[in-house]
């Protein structure tokens, strides 16, 4: 039996592929004999048809293809044609990725239409100009498009276009997090749908109206929803959206706490998933059914299937669903009270987390480099410009004082001719040069002003030039140094290793998870210190919950507070929520931290503190440490104040402080510092809370 089924898949797979190769051999003889076509207006109609279908398999030629019948139809002056090929193009560029190139060609497109009075082809172009718009993420123009489109649609009484764009305008409010104007939009569509007995598409709107009762977390009508679409769904349907139902109706019973009913449905689901291929679900189902296993005490199969979804996310390379993954499977071994899986889980979630942050670093770098080169080469072209403009000035100068000698001769003529007049003749003559050395006189100070410019760009570079010498400095001070060090340890393993000597390994493990630290550390400071050059931070606020976002940090540093043997506390007096950009907490938090266990010797105490009025929250870092003299307690704040060894030789850069008091000012709040030489150092800094009312 399970072999006839092998056959009869294997079976369609051929069928599928041979259909896509006779569409792919129809396409590509019609373009054949399209281009043996003359040059005429349905040539260029047929070429822009055939770049329509083409976008769906290869891009580049669907894109040659519109370009082509834009250029033919322009040099056949066929309006039709050239607003029709704009509008394909605007179609073909979004597939391409270009946004700003389809946007362009559909208000062109739209445009040429409404000189045509072609209000059908107005309502498509506006509705392709709506999608191109969210695709770039600019929301309310894509809805002023789609409402645009739906006005002269609803004139036409065009039903199958109108229900396109309510179903787009619906889409969008779900974007955009507005559900309850989702749900009326796709609530109207349905009706449509239904008026126009379209059975095949209705199934995808009630799946639609159900996600939107998901999100609003009425489990109940989102079920109807949901089983009214799925008994729509022919029995052949095997597809992404029927995955996709499937998928939602066991969520709902998972949070509903009726596991059977929720396994049954993933189950399901997953046997969708792996007919038609679709991953990237297929790794949240898994997830879901060993949850749901373990929650009616099936701990042996849900680890299963827990175990297989991790190694799929890995297969894969999407690390964050690998990260979220593997704190999932530390939470569930902790559980069961399985410690050493539980520690090996929550190792590889450190490990997979500082990946997705060397990542992002590695991004945040190659922007900064494209900036720096966009910015080098404005400059170029300024000065180029700016000595052009010197050039012409010249120019005209020139060709000012030929025209004055060329007055003067023929003054000298006029005068010998007619002597009797010229006394009259030197009047005029006289005002015809005051005028000219005025003309002078604004054109030289036109050259001054120019030239003034020209220095200050200059001192501008000058600047931009000594801020690169500074940072150079600082990566070959603090950069270098660590780096060395983690050589000169690294060669020493195999010597080690060969001697048995596993304490000094220990050891040496240690010092390099602090060396490679201290480098991580300071390569963050200094992406933050060039985007402060560039002015540039993005600063993003939101409502945020301090205590959970201060445990996050902590949780980072306990383990090297733990090699230190650093008793690291944590005093909460309430929680509370605030209003600050989450990333700028986490740097202001983790540079304190981080000071705090290099500054503390072992066997010390850190303690990390909550509390707060009736406007800022406070937060403290207290530490038992080496402390501060008073002569350099000012200074601390400084950039590049210089660095200091910790009390296990751990070296710093001078940044981070900085950019705590740089991070804190710029979330409206201030940071204090108080400390003595020998009595510890203690840090604390505000924040404001969330402001309902303002917020």
């Amino acid at each position: 039996m399970k072999r006839s089924i092998g056959i009869l898949f294997i079976c369609l797979l051929v069928l599928l592929n041979s259909t896509k190769i006779k569409a792919d051999i129809s396409i590509d003889s019609n373009l054949i004999s399209i281009r043996n076509m003359p040059n005429d207006t349905i040539k260029v109609l047929k070429l822009a048809k055939l770049a329509r279908q083409y976008v769906k398999y290869q891009v580049d030629t669907s894109l040659n293809l519109g370009n082509g019948a834009l250029k033919l139809a322009q040099s056949l002056d066929y309006e039709y044609g050239v607003a029709y090929s704009f509008y394909i193009l605007g179609i073909v560029n979004r597939y391409y990725g270009d946004y700003d190139k389809s946007i362009d060609c559909s208000e062109n497109a739209y445009k040429l239409f409404e000189n045509l009075n072609y209000e059908s082809y107005k309502g498509l172009t506006l509705n392709s100009l709506g999608n191109s718009y969210k695709r770039k993420g600019k929301y309310e123009a894509s809805l002023r498009s789609f409402h645009q489109g739906l006005t002269i649609c609803n004139e036409l009484k065009d039903s199958a276009l109108i229900s396109s764009l309510i179903n787009n305008i619906a889409n969008l409010y779900y974007e955009m997090k507005q559900y309850d104007k989702s749900l009326a939009y796709h609530l109207r569509n349905l009706e449509i749908k239904k008026k126009l007995e379209l059975n095949d598409k209705i199934p995808i709107v009630l799946l639609n109206i159900g996600n939107i009762y998901l999100k609003k977390k009425d489990y109940n009508k989102a079920l109807d929803y949901y089983k009214e679409a799925l008994d729509l769904m022919p029995l052949s349907v095997n597809n992404f959206d029927k995955a996709l139902l499937l998928h939602n109706m066991a969520t709902i019973y998972s949070r509903t706490d009726r596991y059977s009913e929720a396994i049954y449905y993933y189950l399901k689901a997953l046997e969708l998933e792996m007919r038609i291929g679709e991953k990237s679900l297929k790794i949240y189902t898994l997830q879901s059914i060993g949850h749901g296993l373990i929650k009616t005490g099936k701990f042996s199969e849900g680890e299963k299937y827990l175990l297989e979804s991790y190694q799929l996310a890995k297969d894969l390379g999407e690390l964050q669903k690998q990260s979220k993954l593997a704190l999932s499977l530390r939470d569930v071994y902790e559980d069961q009270k399985q410690y050493k899986n539980s520690l090996k889980y929550f190792k590889l979630y450190t490990e997979l987390k500082d990946s997705i942050l060397d990542l992002e670093k590695i991004k945040k770098i190659a922007s900064l480099e494209q900036k720096y080169e966009a910015e080098k080469r404005e400059h170029q072209i300024a000065s180029l410009e700016k000595e052009q403009a010197l050039q012409k000035l010249e120019i005209s100068n020139k060709e000012l004082e030929n025209k004055k000698k060329s007055l003067q001769r023929n003054v000298l003529i006029i005068a010998i001719v007619f002597v009797l007049l010229i006394a009259v003749y030197y009047r005029l003559d006289n005002k015809k040069r005051k005028k000219i050395n005025g003309l002078l006189k604004k054109q030289n100070t036109k050259i001054s002003y120019q030239r003034k410019e020209i220095a200050l760009q200059n001192n501008k570079l000058l600047e931009s030039n000594k801020t690169k010498d500074k940072l150079f400095q600082i990566i070959a001070h603090d950069l270098r140094s660590p780096l060395v060090s983690i050589d000169s340890l690294t060669q020493l393993i195999p010597y080690w290793v060969e001697e048995q000597d596993y304490e000094s390994l220990q050891k040496l493990s240690e010092t390099l998870e602090m060396s490679v630290n201290n480098v991580l550390s300071l390569i963050d400071n200094l992406l933050n210190w060039a985007l402060n050059e560039q002015g540039e931070f993005p600063y993003k606020p939101e409502r945020l919950r301090l205590k959970e976002n201060i445990l996050e940090t902590i949780e980072v540093y306990r383990s090297i507070a733990e090699i230190k043997k650093i008793d690291l506390k944590f005093t909460i007096l309430k929680d509370t929520m605030v209003f600050a950009d989450k990333n700028m907490l986490f740097t202001v938090m983790r540079n304190l931290l981080n000071n705090a266990v290099k500054f503390t010797p072992e066997k010390g105490e850190i303690e990390v503190g909550i509390d707060y009025n009736q406007e800022f929250a406070k937060i403290w870092v207290k530490d038992t440490g080496i402390g501060i003299a008073k002569e350099k307690k000012e200074m601390v704040f400084q950039l590049a104040n210089g660095s200091v060894k910790g009390t296990k030789g751990e070296t710093g850069n001078g940044l981070g402080l900085f950019f705590c008091k740089e991070f804190v000012a710029m979330n409206n709040g201030d940071i204090f510092i108080e400390s003595d030489k020998g009595k510890g150092t203690t840090i604390m800094f505000t924040i404001p809370l969330y402001d309902t009312e303002k917020n």
